[in-house]
């Protein structure tokens, strides 16, 4: 009892010296997430946990109308190698973000913008406040890392819920662009980035904006043992990460999807699965398993079975008893047999209306692939045929 008197004076005393700087009592409320559009992986993110494997009826806390997936007022680093799919995620959660009524700022250090993979994933590139680093204007003048770096800070205060910046690797400091190509600076963009990650993060938890940046992959020299791989920008980067996210190609035969041409009739690539591996996550556990998402280049959709099947999860659409899985009169033991029951009885048009249906009364956001899915109209019979029955 005396010492809890004690801890109460002290918190009084430290409370009124520090009025403005310190509260009592650590709490914090999230501004909300914003998707992916790929529901295992932003359900590993918030749960560290594969859905398919727990009952959401009994996940304490979880509301299908929130949405899973990057948190808003973090710091979140995406990196890999190339053509691995860390852009194609990036456009969907600015389509996820303008669709939930958010600004979104892209900053193109890489001059890569493709207007026809943001129209896919569902990003409005008429919508977002995009930046090449060049000036229209006056075409002479030249925007530098620092400009970037402080340029992130003023979207934060201007209100701006995403901003990305594509790519990390790209920033050009001053002193390296004025410089010749011969010349050395170890260590200048970690350095400068440590600088200026304080602030940034500090920004963005201010005023609630999520901070997206891509990252590319460099080799460590000199390493023979371990793990060789590493990405730009130094320590800093990985530190103040609250969620860091490792995109590979997948190999094997079902990597890619090829489909004929309707004019030529060779095969064409219309997209890639990719491995995506959650290296750090201060929001939930450790997920250790590796996730495979689709990542397409054209609008196709060849896996609108298994999409469809997890949005209905996340929706409680589809319940889950023991391992098996039931809507309607289908009832089947494991995800993949109820999968392959959907394309068997070709009910996948019938679970999209529901899932559509759902959505909209609960105000639910549903994936591109999804809402660009035109279900196909029932048959009519004629009367020609209905009398054919009757005799």
């Amino acid at each position: 009892m005396v010492k809890r008197k004690k801890r109460d004076k002290l918190n009084e005393t430290v409370l009124k010296h520090l009025k403005g700087f310190c509260q009592q009592g650590a709490e914090f409320q999230s501004p909300g997430n914003i998707p992916t559009g790929h529901f295992l992986l932003d359900f590993a993110i918030q749960y560290g946990m594969d859905p398919t494997k727990v009952s959401l009826a009994k996940l304490e806390g979880y509301d299908p109308a929130k949405p899973l997936g990057l948190p808003l007022g973090k710091l979140v680093e995406i990196f890999g190698e190339e053509g691995g799919g860390k852009s194609s995620i990036a456009y969907r959660v600015a389509g996820f973000a303008q669709k939930m009524g958010y600004h979104v700022a892209w900053i193109d250090t890489e001059n890569s913008f493709s207007s026809n993979l943001a129209k896919i994933n569902g990003c409005d590139k008429h919508d977002l406040i995009y930046s090449n680093l060049i000036n229209e204007e006056n075409p002479e003048k030249k925007f530098y890392a620092e400009d970037v770096l402080d340029s992130i800070c003023k979207l934060c205060e201007a209100g701006v819920g995403v901003v990305i910046l594509d790519s990390v690797a790209n920033l050009v400091p001053k002193a390296r662009h004025d410089a010749d190509a011969e010349s050395k600076f170890m260590g200048l963009l970690p350095r400068l980035l440590t600088d200026n990650m304080g602030k940034m993060v500090g920004y963005a938890a201010k005023y609630g904006t999520l901070l997206l940046f891509v990252n590319q992959l460099r080799e460590k020299i000199g390493v023979t043992w371990g793990d060789p791989e590493t990405s730009p920008g130094g320590h800093s980067l990985k530190h103040n990460a609250t969620v860091r996210l490792k995109i590979s190609k997948k190999g094997g035969k079902d990597a890619d999807f090829m489909v004929p041409d309707p004019e030529t009739g060779e095969e064409v690539l219309i997209g890639r699965h990719a491995n995506v591996r959650i290296i750090k996550n201060r929001i939930a556990p450790p997920f250790l398993e590796t996730l495979h998402i689709p990542v397409y280049y054209h609008p196709y959709f060849p896996d609108i079975e298994e999409q469809a099947f997890n949005i209905g999860r996340q929706i409680r659409l589809i319940s889950v008893l023991k391992g098996v899985f039931k809507w309607k009169n289908i009832q089947c033991e494991g995800r993949g047999n109820f999968i392959q029951q959907i394309k068997d009885d070709d009910l996948v048009d019938t679970l999209i209306g529901d899932i559509k249906e759902k959505a909209i009364e609960k105000d639910i956001l549903l994936p591109p692939e999804l809402i660009q899915y035109k279900i196909k109209s029932p048959k009519k019979k004629t009367k020609d045929h209905e009398t054919t029955l009757e005799k």
